[in-house]
């Protein structure tokens, strides 16, 4: 396990999120769509810790597959996580969405973050020595 790279990718991970989830990205057609505001709320430090969490899980997962696979590049690496987004992580979520009723634009918005999460995930990880 490259613990530098995992730590690494799950920080831009979720970096990545808070542009994603910005008011200049998709922040506040997300907010729409979930009926959410934007912003703090009671109880979200307690979700930034579950997030952190879900990020290094996700990144110690990463690094499983791209050991596995010998994807030793960022290509490579990024490769594998294009992968795991389009062929795990939204399926699974598009299964939701189909019986909750969701909007399709809601799923495309949190499936696309996870999607490129997963590649940017393994491009640091693949191109990590």
């Amino acid at each position: 396990m490259n613990w530098l790279a995992i730590i690494v990718s799950a920080v831009a991970a979720m970096l990545l999120g808070f542009g994603w989830y910005s008011q200049w990205a998709f922040g506040k057609s997300w907010a729409s769509l979930t009926r959410r505001t934007m912003g703090g709320g009671e109880g979200t430090g307690a979700l930034y810790a579950l997030i952190i969490v879900s990020a290094f899980v996700q990144a110690i997962a990463m690094n499983w597959f791209v050991e596995r696979t010998a994807s030793n590049s960022g290509a490579a690496g990024a490769l594998v996580g294009l992968f795991i987004g389009l062929g795990f992580i939204a399926p699974s979520m598009f299964g939701d969405v189909l019986f909750t009723g969701r909007p399709g634009r809601l799923f495309a918005i949190v499936a696309g973050y996870s999607t490129l999460s997963a590649i940017v995930m393994g491009a640091i990880i693949g191109f990590w020595p």
